[in-house]
């Protein structure tokens, strides 16, 4: 029977944040001794980024096709920890702990078509005049993005199209499309209510609905042989509606979005970053192309307090992780009960898969996909507030003047007041 390994967390899911320390230890079965080199346990993160595109040159008169190579790595972290040293290694159980530190910058675990940030502990059995016995389990490595510390989040996202059905001079009258979204920063599970208002002031063409699409875009940075980046995206969630909006009518149509478990929005440059737009659809039918409207959005690890079910009683449920600042919560309202931590469930809408040929295909772990938290406890506000709507609640107001609210102002006149204070 060959030899066989286990690896064990400190956590009953392995997903761990960048700037935790990742605790646990290997358990090796032997069923006979083995002469080593070194026992050794490897941690290594990194992103690869690969694709092949056809081209085409001239050379004496001739012409001929050939491939062109893109490739491209960054490497986050590589360590080397030796467990045991050269000599027999009998036969038996071997458990050997280890305790890995993740430093601020490690990126978002993720899997695309052309590249992947991936995170493994190995352990090697470096045998003498044999082949290896090789171990991997890869886990899931998260970089916070807690939208509770940007406040620019809690503005609602709001962008306008007008169209022309026709040029001058016989235009009709525009379509005007205004799109409104709560809030700049959603998490996994959360819902995105949206409110899309449509005038259409034209006078001969009726509009037959609209469709909302909520897609992911990867971009890929290779260095070799030369510069180049490409783009590939993905559609997450889609919303159709088919209520038509006459010409000379308006129309205020409320739908949702649900965010599926995804990789946060990238908060730096690499050779992997992804972004996430709402794209808006509205059918104008006939030969006319449909009318578009993109609001690009951002997907955090946390998500912003205000947005769950109940925003009055619960506004701090902040976890503690890393890059949290020590009494991040202080200024914030007390936490409350009904936030339950979020679970962890794989990414979906990958798509093909990398396929890492660098990696002997004894050794690959290309089928693992990476898991993200999803806060399905966190719903949101149906729309967001009225531009003119104030802060703070409405006062009211005595229906009539008593005595304790009469006072002489100061051109000698009776003033009413309301109890309002004021320093200076």
């Amino acid at each position: 029977m060959p030899s066989n390994c286990v690896f064990e967390f400190d956590r009953p899911t392995p997903v761990y944040y960048s700037g935790e320390t990742i605790n646990g230890r290997v358990v090796l079965n032997t069923t006979s001794s083995k002469s080593v080199n070194e026992v050794y346990i490897l941690f290594e993160g990194e992103a690869k980024v690969r694709w092949d595109e056809q081209r085409s040159r001239t050379r004496n008169g001739k012409t001929e096709s050939y491939t062109e190579h893109f490739r491209g790595t960054e490497t986050y972290l590589n360590t080397r920890t030796a467990v045991f040293g050269e000599g027999d290694l009998p036969a038996g159980t071997h458990s050997y702990t280890f305790c890995i530190p993740l430093p601020l910058e490690c990126r978002t675990s993720c899997v695309e078509k052309y590249g992947k940030i991936s995170y493994e502990i190995t352990l090697v059995v470096d045998r003498s005049w044999r082949f290896n016995n090789v171990f991997k389990q890869p886990l899931t490595v998260l970089q916070t993005y807690n939208l509770n510390m940007y406040p620019e989040m809690l503005i609602p996202l709001k962008n306008e199209d007008i169209k022309y059905f026709c040029c001058w001079p016989c235009s009709s009258g525009p379509v005007i499309s205004t799109l409104t979204i709560p809030f700049g920063g959603y998490a996994p599970g959360q819902r995105i209510h949206f409110t899309l208002e449509i005038d259409n002031q034209s006078h001969g063409y009726d509009l037959d609905g609209i469709e909302l699409k909520l897609k992911q875009i990867y971009k890929f940075v290779a260095s070799s042989p030369h510069y180049k980046a490409r783009e590939h995206d993905n559609t997450l969630t889609t919303d159709g509606q088919n209520e038509r909006v006459l010409r000379l009518s308006k129309r205020i149509i409320n739908g949702t979005l649900v965010i599926p478990p995804v990789p946060p929005s990238s908060r730096h440059e690499g050779i992997i970053t992804v972004r996430y737009v709402i794209v808006m659809y509205i059918k104008t039918g006939g030969c006319h192309t449909n009318s578009e409207i993109r609001v690009p959005i951002v997907i955090g690890t946390i998500p912003l307090a205000q947005s769950a079910e109940n925003p009055e009683h619960a506004a701090a449920w902040i976890p503690e992780t890393p890059d949290t600042p020590a009494g991040a919560a202080a200024d914030l309202p007390p936490s409350y009960d009904n936030c339950k931590p979020p679970s962890f469930e794989q990414a979906t809408h990958i798509g093909e898969k990398f396929v890492d040929t660098d990696v002997d295909e004894h050794n690959r772990t290309d089928d693992f996909i990476p898991k993200y938290p999803m806060y399905t406890n966190f719903a949101m506000p149906s729309a967001p507030p009225a531009p003119d709507a104030p802060p703070y609640p409405a006062l009211t107001l005595p229906s009539a003047p008593t005595e304790d609210n009469i006072e002489n102002g100061p051109d000698g006149r009776q003033i009413q007041t309301y109890g309002w204070n004021s320093s200076t």
